[in-house]
């Protein structure tokens, strides 16, 4: 089997599908698609939405792609991102195929500003630890101590249907961290360091639009906090991680002048016994002061403009 990369023809030592799903798309996306469904109709495997399910709250893996697959094994590649390297499937079937006690291979990847043009490569290249048989994939998964490229994961399709009947995903904004959490209780993941495609960062995308980013940050505090309590981890990591999700509703209450969440949040703090950070008191109490709660926005403004010009200034020197 083979696909057609550019002009140039890749072979696959095993048969493909691939399985699109277009959301009721606003643009020409559905007229291209048809036209490779056409070109390569024992390949191309496509759903045409005529009003789009994820803004009622449908989870598309579950509900409309998963029960369509009938390979061996899956790979994401989702609307923003694209893969660059064409024996990207091949070199992870390989390994699963020799290694039959692993379940999930994942490799590096760059970033692309689709603002700006500007591309970081190899962005997860730090990743290399993961292969080291010390790391403990879910503790490093739940502490940040590194991340998944979805856009990179190749995984057993078994494994894949363990997780999603273990986890209802409707509930979380976030669907892919559980997915790799669930998963890695099951199985042995394996980096391969190489950069195999390309993660795009567009403005209005819901990791990366300004009204649903800080819903984003506490769908995967809450995550984390979930599969902590579920799995049993250590008490220092629970705490950790009950602080973070606290601070992230605090966060929360602080952008929106929420007082009823600002009091769920202290509230929660007495009942865990959390200390608060002078900080932490100095943003609870701004959202009952006004004149502070506007000095303290402009701090907040002012650090998040300092934050964003030392990262522009590192991505112009790498």
């Amino acid at each position: 089997f083979g696909r057609i990369l550019g002009n140039q023809t890749v072979s696959f030592e095993f048969p493909f599908e691939i399985i699109i799903h277009d959301d009721a798309s606003t643009d020409q996306t559905a007229n291209i698609i048809r036209e490779y469904e056409k070109k390569y109709p024992g390949i191309i495997k496509p759903i045409y939405q005529k009003e789009n399910q994820y803004s009622q709250k449908v989870e598309i893996t579950n509900h409309f792609q998963l029960p369509r697959a009938r390979g061996k094994y899956i790979a994401f590649c989702e609307g923003d991102d694209y893969w660059t390297d064409p024996y990207k499937l091949q070199k992870q079937v390989d390994f699963l195929e020799a290694n039959p006690d692993y379940g999930l291979v994942h490799c590096n990847f760059d970033k692309l500003y689709n603002k700006t043009g500007r591309l970081i490569q190899n962005t997860n290249k730090n990743n290399i630890i993961l292969n080291s048989p010390k790391i403990d994939i879910f503790n490093g998964l739940l502490t940040h101590q590194f991340s998944i490229g979805t856009l990179t994961v190749l995984t057993r399709t078994k494994l894949l249907y363990t997780a999603i009947n273990n986890i209802d995903l409707s509930t979380y904004i976030q669907t892919d961290l559980p997915m790799w959490l669930e998963i890695a209780q099951h199985t042995k993941f394996h980096y391969l360091k190489e950069s195999v495609g390309v993660y795009r960062k567009v403005q209005g995308s819901l990791s990366n639009d300004i009204n649903t980013y800080r819903a984003f940050i506490d769908s995967g505090c809450r995550i984390r906090l979930d599969f902590a309590h579920k799995y049993s981890t250590t008490i220092e990591i629970r705490n950790k991680l009950q602080k973070n999700y606290l601070k992230s509703i605090l966060l929360k209450a602080f952008y929106s002048k929420n007082q009823q969440l600002s009091a769920e949040y202290y509230k929660d703090m007495k009942k865990n016994g959390f200390a608060m950070s002078l900080l932490d008191k100095l943003i609870y109490t701004s959202i009952a002061n006004q004149a502070l709660h506007a000095l303290l926005f402009v701090f907040y403004k002012i650090k998040n403009i300092i934050i964003f010009s030392m990262k522009w200034v590192v991505r112009k020197n790498l």
